[in-house]
């Protein structure tokens, strides 16, 4: 089973969700990703189009009747993006968490957990606990 569930024509940038793995097709390459060698980087182009994407997503999630959680791994992005202190990202993975509202209790502990990362800015630490309270 092969769903495209991102499409971004201005940049030809394909997200394919395929069970139990994910497929990116992005300027002529293909990533496979899978769960055991789980790297979000090929994910976070989408975080820069989130206007394209968050339509697309919220209208396969409403038209398929899923959650995001079963078809785009955020919680793994996010994981990733926090391991490797990437606070440009993970500012922008916090507006897709808000547009998307996916809020859920892992990404509330992954995200408790951060907020006193001294790695990231004052005011970026101040973003997610603003994040944390809107679930609250």
């Amino acid at each position: 089973m092969e769903i495209r569930i991102i499409y971004i024509s201005k940049i030809n940038y394909d997200c394919y969700f395929c069970g139990n793995c994910w497929k990116i097709v992005y300027e002529g390459k293909t990533t496979n990703i899978t769960m055991n060698n789980f790297y979000g980087h090929p994910f976070y182009i989408i975080f820069e189009n989130i206007e394209t994407v968050s339509q697309q997503l919220k209208m396969l999630i409403n038209k398929d009747n899923i959650l995001l959680s079963d078809i785009f791994p955020l919680e793994l992005i996010l994981k990733d993006i926090i391991d490797h202190d990437q606070g440009y990202w993970l500012n922008l993975c916090l507006y897709f968490i808000i547009k998307m509202e996916c809020l859920n209790s892992n990404i509330i502990q992954l995200l408790t957990t951060t907020q006193n990362n001294k790695n990231f800015s004052q005011e970026l630490r101040h973003k997610i606990r603003k994040v944390i309270l809107l679930n609250n």
